[in-house]
């Protein structure tokens, strides 16, 4: 198509303006209107979006104050609820730790102590707490709302405060207890010969623990040496918890032979029991518990034995050493060697930091060059056998850190390495018929290499009773002054 010249006037406010177009076809002429019509339409969005927009920052505005109202609101609910949930404070007891120590230090009413141990049946449960365990306090504007404790791994106790006072109870889930044997002869250690049984170490320990008085297994174990156990496999709900405790258990130590049964105490012994209700007796009902702890700590070895005719490392001159020398880093736990009574504290002479405890029969034992005491020990306290009463040091006449260790009968000086040392409590003639019956099975096991039909109706049987006899205890305390 032929291109066609054109002039297109068009006046405005008396002046004529002239645009001339060449068009070439009506496509051109059609694609100029469409882009003037684009852009008065892009104009006029842009317009109305101005003028909406005003809008829409106000209603923007309006639901941001909104917001913000309901947030604040949010937040002053959930503060108030937090006022009024109680803090739980975990609290692992340390060494001398004492309920009364651990509620001063969390600042709570030793008021409220007093009633809780005014509950039946309830003070022996919070009297004797353990290095290590943990217990749940509930704290709501430093005052006491709850207290749990693990008294066991079936047994919790819960104490709750509510508007008439505290109330306790013990929450029971009961153990599944199955009886198993087990046995192994040591090449090279008891640990990894009971590792290679599939007892574990904690199980090994526990044999060591029994027999401790009466086998030295650093110097005493020699190849051969062999050993049977009794002992229980618990489980909860069905989830595998380990072995719990060591029935009965034999060990033979180059060739002689050692047997020890688990009973429980009478309420006297157990008091000064180290291990709680139970104890570990010889089928004649002697107790494995020794008196005293041969040795009162872990030493390293013996740097100065009994002698009254030693020359002194620091005087230079003969001087009788009427004493053990175990030597240990600077720090070692010191144990009571026995129970006894605190005669002496404090610093004398050469012994440097010193502690001398007054035993039964007549008996002192003497702790010398401790670099310190053990927190809140004092004259006249009494100490349970294997309970730390200090820290090994080199206060004194020494020249190096060790336990100065004397055993003293009537008033003379003993070996201590040597002195017989007298058996614990044995079981009273009024309990042996009781011991008896108990001992028949597991002596018959041991024997066996397995668990006997009298054995497992005897476990049993007492299983169920201790199960019916042990029903969620509550105690309370009502109208207390709070």
């Amino acid at each position: 198509m032929s291109a066609v010249a054109g002039t297109v006037r068009r006046s405005r406010g008396g002046e004529v303006y002239s645009m001339t177009l060449e068009v070439g076809s009506k496509n051109r002429v059609l694609a100029l209107l469409k882009g003037r019509w684009l852009q008065c339409t892009v104009v006029a969005v842009l317009a109305l979006t101005w003028w909406r927009g005003e809008s829409w920052l106000s209603d923007l505005g309006r639901l941001d104050e909104n917001a913000i109202s309901a947030i604040q609101a949010a937040e002053a609910e959930a503060s108030t609820k937090a006022i009024l949930v109680p803090l739980t404070v975990d609290v692992i007891v340390g060494t001398n730790d004492t309920l009364e120590r651990i509620f001063r230090k969390l600042e709570l009413s030793v008021t409220d102590l007093a009633t809780l141990r005014a509950l039946p049946d309830i003070r022996r449960s919070l009297d004797r707490l353990y290095p290590g365990e943990t217990l749940k306090f509930g704290v709501r504007d430093n005052q006491l709302v709850s207290l749990e404790r693990q008294l066991s791994p079936s047994e919790t106790l819960q104490v709750r405060r509510d508007e008439n006072g505290f109330d306790s109870s013990v929450i029971v889930n009961p153990l599944e207890k199955n009886v198993r044997v087990g046995e192994a002869t040591i090449k090279n250690s008891l640990f990894q010969a009971a590792g290679e049984a599939g007892l574990s170490d904690s199980l090994a320990m526990k044999i060591t623990n029994i027999f401790r008085w009466d086998i030295d297994f650093v110097l005493d174990i020699q190849p051969g040496d062999r050993f049977r156990v009794i002992y229980e496999e618990l489980s909860q709900d069905g989830t595998p918890l380990g072995e719990g405790d060591v029935l009965a258990v034999e060990f033979i130590n180059q060739g002689t032979v050692y047997r020890a049964i688990r009973f429980a105490h009478d309420d006297e012994a157990s008091e000064s029991s180290e291990d709680g209700d139970f104890g570990y007796y010889t089928p004649d009902g002697r107790s494995l518990r020794k008196a005293f702890l041969r040795a009162p700590l872990e030493f390293t070895r013996v740097s100065s034995r009994f002698n009254l005719y030693r020359r002194h490392p620091v005087l230079n001159r003969m001087r009788a050493h009427r004493g053990v020398d175990y030597a240990a880093p600077t720090g070692t736990p010191v144990k009571a060697a026995g129970e006894g009574r605190v005669r002496f504290v404090g610093n004398k002479g050469g012994y440097g930091k010193v502690i001398e405890i007054q035993h039964a029969n007549d008996v002192r034992t003497v702790y010398g060059h401790l670099s310190r005491f053990a927190r809140g020990l004092r004259q006249g306290e009494r100490v349970r056998q294997g309970e730390v009463i200090g820290y090994v040091g080199m206060t004194g006449l020494a020249t190096g850190p060790h336990l100065h260790y004397e055993y003293l009968q009537s008033g003379i000086h003993k070996d201590p390495q040597k002195v017989p040392l007298p058996n614990d409590r044995p079981i009273p003639a009024s309990r042996m018929a009781e011991f008896r019956t108990q001992a028949g099975p597991l002596l018959a096991s041991l024997d066996a290499g397995r668990v006997t039909p009298a054995l497992l109706a005897a476990t049993t049987e007492t299983d169920s009773t201790a199960t019916s006899d042990r029903q969620p205890e509550k105690s309370a305390a009502r109208g207390a002054s709070l």
